[in-house]
């Protein structure tokens, strides 16, 4: 059957008008609508089963809830408010907290392995045992935090502070470390073995790894 000449005018034009059509929808859904939902829905279901892996929690406000054993494992927690926040026990690895708010917060044997933690505030968070292995705190502020057994061993430090914190028996094997911050730390019986040391900075209010006072000399 022979075709008329006019046919790609004819009948290509709706083609090309739904081929555009499907390009806008696509530019203009909202991101990782089908794989997370949005962040005030994922919040609601994090209250509601203390469970939500691999969610978009942008932003969402959860200052003082309970999530202990919470499973948010590689969720998206990026300027998320959760001072004074529990949650002990909770599965945080590989999960995206940059700039997080957790002041304050219970973070006692969480798994935080691979978090992305660039510019967390964790003042006085209380981390006792919480694993922090090769995650990045490059900026994040850990002041008076309670770090005693803390692993964070392979983690980048880069610009971290853990002024006036307690890091009793911490474990910083491979660390990466430029312009940390110790000032006025507690750092009996921490291991540094292989880290960057160089990157360290202590003062006379310090205590050093052999309990005697600061500057410390770990090289």
């Amino acid at each position: 059957m022979t075709l008329p000449a006019r046919f790609p005018a004819i009948y290509l034009r709706p083609l090309r008008f739904l081929a555009a059509a499907c390009v806008l929808a696509l530019l203009h859904a909202p991101p990782f609508a089908d794989a997370s939902g949005v962040p005030a829905e994922n919040r609601e279901r994090l209250i509601a089963t203390n469970s939500c892996p691999g969610c978009d929690l942008r932003g969402v406000e959860l200052a003082q809830q309970n999530l202990l054993g919470a499973d948010l494992q590689q969720a998206d927690l990026s300027r998320a408010d959760l001072r004074g926040t529990s949650l002990q026990g909770a599965n945080l690895a590989e999960a995206r907290l940059v700039d997080v708010d957790l002041r304050g917060a219970v973070i006692g044997g969480t798994a935080m392995s691979g978090a992305d933690l660039r510019g967390a505030k964790l003042a006085g968070v209380n981390a006792n045992r919480t694993r922090f292995t090769q995650a990045d705190l490059s900026g994040a502020d850990l002041s008076d935090a309670l770090l005693e057994h803390a692993d964070l061993e392979g983690a980048r430090l880069h610009g971290t502070r853990f002024t006036n914190a307690d890091l009793y028996e911490a474990r910083f094997l491979f660390a990466e470390m430029a312009d940390t911050d110790f000032s006025g730390a507690n750092l009996h019986e921490a291991d540094f073995s292989d880290a960057e040391v160089s990157g360290m900075r202590t003062d006379g209010r310090t205590t050093c790894v052999d309990l005697k006072p600061g500057p410390c000399r770990l090289d």
